[in-house]
């Protein structure tokens, strides 16, 4: 990784949904961190497609 590129952490956060908002937004904090909101109905897809995909790898 080149020297000039900061190493921030990432936090993920949920928030209801809303129509009109993006399904993400970032929080962009001094230091490198950022803090990315999550749609909770786009992050409960997610896990279930995760989870479905897990289960047939499995039974395969």
């Amino acid at each position: 990784m080149p020297a000039s590129r900061k190493s921030g952490k990432v936090f993920y956060t949920l928030r209801p949904s809303r129509e009109g908002l993006p399904p993400f937004s970032d929080i962009k904090l001094p230091g490198g961190t950022i803090i990315r909101r999550v749609d909770e109905a786009i992050h409960r897809k997610a896990l279930s497609n995760a989870a479905k995909a897990l289960k047939e790898g499995l039974d395969r």
